[in-house]
């Protein structure tokens, strides 16, 4: 099962960064639909998958679980740190 988590975690975490590409370079964004801005929902998905990462950490067996887990961890680190950077300066000049 951690085995399972360890992958889909890597998985998810990779996704975010597209997702992140992919929110940044598109304009306005119509927030009645989704009730908040995008970065909040996504910094709220990557620290999920964050917690994931931490968990499937139990699921390494070899040097590519190891490095799949590392990898989660640095990119969901990574991103959250710069959406939290993103989401407080946008709030301070709105």
């Amino acid at each position: 099962m951690n085995k399972q988590l360890n992958i889909w975690s890597f998985i998810f975490s990779t996704s975010w960064i597209l997702l992140f590409l992919i929110i940044s370079s598109t304009g306005p964004v119509d927030y009645t639909i989704l009730g908040t801005h995008p970065f909040v929902l996504l910094l709220y998905l990557t620290l999920l998958t964050f917690v994931m990462g931490l968990t499937g950490m139990a699921g390494m067996e070899d040097w590519k679980g190891m490095a799949r887990s590392f990898s989660t961890i640095i990119l969901t680190l990574g991103l959250s740190a710069f959406l939290v950077i993103i989401i407080f300066f946008g709030n301070l000049l709105s």
